[in-house]
């Protein structure tokens, strides 16, 4: 844990942080005497008194009527780095931001799943810099589904589609697309249309202020999908239950590439909000 902060396993801050996180509070005396004790420090008192200082400075203590104790805010925060880090190691993806693309630059990521993907899009690519407050455009196949995502999923589309205008164009025009369609519009979708020529058979887009990010499917991962929302003739028909499997079992191998490309992000805006 404390060289996630910074600190070296043998250095004195580790061995009081150590101390204190097991006996809950300690004044700067008891601390030196029981580092003595324990670790056969040969540092001064005024040694374990300047870094009991730094460490107050840095917000990892706290000290209430001459006792030392470990700051809650501290742990709140290290906990919630430590959980950002696990997902950053689990999903084996490095930071990234959209900010450092220069224009004509491209960018190849690669997720692990439809669900991943999909959270990638609502944090990273719905609110990506727009500073011209231009409208997005979502240029789908089939219309995304959010039966499936957690409740973080649903809260970040919402606050998406505030921060831009989106619109969504479908090539689809089922039964099924049409449902997702209308739950995307009551979380602040600005409109959709159907039935329009719009994408390649295995890649969706979406473009956003000077970005333009194109989803590219596995073949068979794309004509699953397209059994499932062509087949239900009554949406009554609809298999909730292979829905989920396949947004959530399968995980295939999705790639997401994207590209600053000012004038031709102008150039889709111009060709699709006319529609």
């Amino acid at each position: 844990m404390v060289e996630s902060i910074g600190y070296n396993q043998n250095s004195l801050k580790s061995k009081v942080l150590e101390l204190i996180s097991n006996e809950k509070s300690l004044s700067a005396k008891q601390i030196y005497s029981k580092l003595k004790k324990m670790h056969s420090i040969t540092s001064t008192y005024q040694a374990i008194h300047k870094t009991l200082k730094q460490m107050l400075d840095e917000g990892v203590l706290i000290k209430e009527k001459a006792v030392y104790s470990i700051n809650p805010k501290w742990v709140e925060d290290f906990k919630k780095n430590a959980e950002v880090l696990a997902e950053k190691v689990r999903t084996g993806k490095k930071e990234f931001n959209l900010k450092e693309l220069e224009e004509g630059e491209t960018v190849h990521l690669n997720f692990k799943g439809i669900l991943e993907v999909g959270w990638f899009l609502v944090n990273g690519i719905m609110i990506a810099p727009n500073p011209k407050k231009t409208p997005g455009i979502a240029l789908w196949r089939f219309c995304y589904s959010i039966v499936g995502l957690e409740e973080k999923h649903l809260t970040g589309l919402k606050k998406a589609c505030k921060e831009n205008k989106w619109y969504a164009f479908i090539e689809e025009n089922n039964k099924l697309d049409h449902l997702f369609g209308d739950t995307l519009l009551s979380y602040g979708l600005k409109g959709i249309k159907y039935n329009i020529k719009c994408t390649t058979p295995l890649s969706d887009k979406m473009i956003i202020g000077d970005y333009i990010a194109e989803i590219n499917y596995p073949s068979l991962f794309r004509k699953l999908w397209a059994i499932q929302n062509r087949l239900p003739v009554k949406i009554i028909e609809f298999n909730l239950a292979k829905h989920l499997l396949l947004m959530r079992e399968i995980q295939p191998d999705i790639e997401v590439i994207i590209t600053k490309n000012s004038k031709l992000a102008e150039e889709y805006r111009k060709e699709y909000l006319k529609k």
